[in-house]
């Protein structure tokens, strides 16, 4: 019986397709992700490739949701971590705090805004402007 796919995981699926992407993860552990977080989750190592290049890859490492973690028997899809990526340039420090609500003072706000900003840069190097485009269609 073939499982059902939502909307969402279609339009995720369809953008991979349309741009010769590959999504694979890999689990690599049960553990906190965020260091913030109370309870451990599954964390993948996820991995988008693009088939014409394939030296061309773009690594992340995905803390898979509380509710669906158990142990690696859970995968993330493409989609799951495709809409938390960050796909917009976050600015200044300030403005991110200001879009964010953070605090321009707090040293965790700081560490945030600098791995979003690794991780914008990631994206930004690994996809084209009009697959950021597409990208931000993915809701």
């Amino acid at each position: 019986m073939k499982q059902q796919i939502s909307s969402y995981e279609q339009q995720a699926i369809d953008f991979l397709e349309a741009n010769h992407i590959e999504f694979t993860s890999v689990f690599i552990g049960h553990d906190k992700h965020f260091p913030d977080d109370k309870e451990s989750r599954d964390r993948w190592l996820c991995t988008f490739k693009k088939r014409e290049h394939p030296i061309k890859t773009f690594e992340v490492r995905f803390g898979q949701s509380i509710s669906n973690s158990n142990k690696g028997k859970s995968k993330p899809s493409a989609y799951d971590v495709l809409t938390c990526l960050t796909k917009n340039d976050p600015g200044t420090f300030e403005d991110f705090c200001g879009d964010f609500g953070y605090d321009e003072d707090s040293r965790k706000a700081e560490k945030i805004y600098r791995a979003v900003q690794t991780e914008w840069r990631n994206v930004s190097r690994f996809f084209t402007s009009t697959e950021l485009e597409q990208l931000q269609e993915i809701q």
